[in-house]
């Protein structure tokens, strides 16, 4: 058997996005024009300029490849066709916390890059494609905004599924709140229903508990509706991107300093954090939920 790098791999699954158009400028990171603030134009810039090195200070993780046959018999019930990725395009140290949520949106205990990602594997959820972009180092230098994403292997995640949703953070230490955009208006109304369901709203008669939850507005710099954001990169042309403010990201895990105390403390309650398993059980229940409800076609039009 012949063995293939991980270079080839990239290299070969870049002709999945060789038809996309071209990527356009837009805002990116939910504090400021990311177009502005960024030192790389675009994934290729960064990983092709010496500055930032892969393995040192950054590296990618994905799963690419949803199952060879997917089949419906039954008269009486529906299966969803399980078509959605989930990215998280500023993992590691520059949105803290995206990349945890990530792998266990995607079904999975959060894990290191020592870990097989099989073994991690939630029993009884279903594992999705995911990628993730993750700073290790240097973390301020290496945003590179959502419609300049030109990752081949987010392009291949993305573009192979039929519907995307992407985690990013914005810097606000004060509120927690979720801000819900981009271009796949009932899969946001399935979110906004669900985090409604799992507790995830205002008036919940514990201040601490409360959580603001929008639609980000037309005129919003982060509403993700760009069809060159990589979220809506998917085959139905849309995806959700959610954007958690500092306060409720942080208050998802016992410990928000590192990757791997994140790791081993999300949904662990702490003195710092004393509902961890309330945001962060509830986060992630409530976006599998959504997206399971929206692979079955069905819609909330009351959120």
């Amino acid at each position: 058997m012949k063995n293939t790098s991980r270079r080839t791999v990239l290299a070969s699954v870049a002709a999945v996005a060789a038809a996309v158009p071209t990527l356009n400028a837009v805002m990116g990171n939910g504090a400021t024009p990311a177009a502005a603030a960024d030192q790389y134009g675009s994934n290729t810039e960064l990983y092709t300029l010496t500055a930032d090195k892969e393995g040192t200070d950054w590296m990618r993780r994905f799963r690419f490849g949803a199952p060879a046959q997917i089949t419906d018999n039954a008269r009486t019930t529906s299966s969803p066709v399980s078509s959605t990725a989930v990215i998280a395009p500023h993992g590691g140290g520059i949105e803290s916390g995206t990349s945890e949520l990530c792998m266990a949106i995607a079904g999975y205990t959060p894990f290191d890059y020592n870990t097989d990602p099989a073994s991690a594997a939630v029993p009884g959820e279903t594992q999705r494609d995911y990628w993730m972009f993750e700073a290790l180092a240097n973390s301020s230098s290496q945003h590179v905004t959502s419609t300049h994403c030109d990752d081949p292997a987010a392009l291949a995640v993305t573009t192979a599924n039929l519907y995307a949703v992407s985690l990013h953070g914005f810097d606000d230490t004060t509120v927690k709140k979720i801000n819900i955009g981009g271009r796949d208006e009932r899969l946001k109304r399935n979110l906004k229903a669900a985090f409604t369901r799992h507790g995830l709203t205002t008036n919940t008669g514990n201040p601490d508990w409360d959580v603001t939850v929008v639609f980000a507005g037309a005129t919003d710099p982060i509403n993700g509706d760009d069809p060159a954001n990589i979220v809506n990169r998917t085959r139905t042309g849309a995806g959700a991107q959610m954007e958690m403010s500092t306060a409720l990201r942080k208050a998802m895990f016992g410990d928000f300093s590192g990757a791997a105390k994140r790791r081993t403390t999300a949904g662990v309650p702490s003195a710092d954090s004393p509902y961890a398993d309330r945001f962060w059980n509830g986060f992630v229940g409530a976006v599998r939920e959504a997206i399971k409800n929206h692979e079955l076609g069905l819609d909330s039009p009351q959120a």
